[in-house]
Parts: structure tokens; sequence; C-alpha cells
């Protein structure tokens, strides 16, 4: 799967369309692939949309510039292309993102990514799992 960067502003981001499952059904959204980022944090309005409850998910402490703030982690299922996973994704109510941020802690793993800043593109390609795991 190969996405292009989107511009917002002067800059550009390796953004991709994830469709993520909840109990009142799926939505397609944009989110940012953040290598710098160890969790998936998405805006809470996508929680609402799909119908999960936040705070019925495992309590998380997140630190920040601007102090900490409690998020809560889920298992939501999310389809890329025609690859699906199940992904841990945390929603933070009291706080607004300027994306939805998909990072390493297990949305990372079954996949081969490469960003490509010259050609302003990312690629994910799929990988056999290594020996052993």
């Amino acid at each position: 799967m190969e996405f292009s960067y989107l511009k917002k502003g002067e800059n550009t981001f390796p953004l991709i369309d994830v469709e993520l499952v909840g109990p009142r059904g799926s939505l397609v959204v944009k989110a940012l692939l953040d290598s710098g980022a160890s969790m998936s944090l998405f805006r809470a309005e996508i929680a609402y949309y799909l119908g999960v409850a936040i705070r019925e998910g495992e309590g998380l402490l997140l630190q920040g510039i601007k102090g900490s703030v409690m998020a809560y982690r889920h298992q939501i299922p999310v389809r890329v292309g025609e690859e699906k996973l199940d992904c841990q994704i945390a929603f933070a109510p009291q706080i607004e993102t300027s994306f939805n941020i998909l990072g390493r802690n297990n949305f990372f793993l079954p996949f081969l990514i490469t960003f490509n800043e010259k050609l302003q593109k990312v690629i994910i390609e799929t990988h056999p799992p290594a020996e052993g795991q």
C-alpha cells in the first residue's frame, strides 16, 4: 500500500486512511503514522461515534509538556487496505489532538513501513512474522 503525504499549511504529513470498527459500526479516518509515538491516540469524538465507552478502557496517565492527562486504552479492530488487525488505541477526552496518531505499539508490528521523504510517500507492506514469533 502506498499513501502520499498530505499537506496542511506549509507542512506535509504521512497521513493514511484507516477504518475503525466499534459497537455502532465503522468509520474511515485519517491518522498520522508516528514512529516517535509509542502508543496510538485518537480523538474522543471517534470513540463516541463508534459507540466505544471511553472510560471503560484501561486507564493510563499520559505525561506531556503541559502536564498529565488521563487516557483510556481499548482494543479496536482496524483495517488498512485489505489488512485487518486489533490495535490498542487510547482516547483522552480532555485533550484535542491535531491528528489521530498511530504509534509503534502494536500497529507497526505486522508491517514494514517506509517513509520516503523525498517522494513524500509512505509505503506499508505486510511481512511474515520472524521465526520464533
